[in-house]
């Protein structure tokens, strides 16, 4: 095997980003050793946000976007990527609607794979351990939690309570609670 590796010097590798449906424009890295990743969409068309019809009239580009992603070999990875925006040609007034890839959730800086490890991190972790390791402000780890922890309990989906598990909290060290 080595024999047939002898000379052979390899300028390029592949790397399975799992992000579907994109085509990779460029890449480069920075002085810091980031990649950024220049991407577009290889879906075509949307829904209309005003009246719900699929949308495939091709309007204009979106702003760039900047979103974080998984690392490769320990250095950060940045996405960056400008939705196509299509116009509906149903509704009166022809509004345009910006696509939105299932990649990534509007408004977030990062992609769902990477929220999802983020998340994972947190496993045994406090949010401040996470934000420190994965160089991600502690708000942004926050709202990923909040995005995709629930915060309250559908008590209508639960129809009998079999165990209930109580533990005293004191909100102050050194309360005293007074028995009669």
């Amino acid at each position: 095997m080595a024999d047939n590796l002898a000379g052979v010097v390899k300028t390029t590798f592949e790397v399975n980003l799992d992000i579907p449906n994109i085509q990779i424009e460029h890449v480069e890295v920075d002085r810091e050793g980031h990649y950024r990743m220049t991407v577009h969409s290889t879906e075509c068309g949307t829904y209309c946000h005003k009246c719900g019809h699929f949308i495939d009239h091709f309007h204009s580009h979106g702003e760039f976007i900047t979103l974080r992603h998984l690392s490769i070999f320990n250095q950060q990875v940045n996405i960056y990527f400008r939705p196509d925006r299509y116009q509906c040609m149903e509704c009166a007034d022809r509004p345009t609607t910006t696509q939105q890839p299932a990649w990534y959730e509007y408004r977030s800086r990062q992609t769902q794979a990477f929220e999802k490890h983020i998340l994972l991190a947190c496993v045994n972790s406090t949010v401040s351990d996470v934000s420190i390791k994965e160089h991600l402000g502690y708000e942004a780890v926050r709202g990923i939690i909040d995005r995709y922890i629930a915060k309250g309990v559908d008590w209508a989906t639960i129809k009998k309570l079999e165990v209930i598990g109580l533990d005293e909290i004191a909100l102050k060290k050194g309360t005293k609670i007074l028995s009669r």
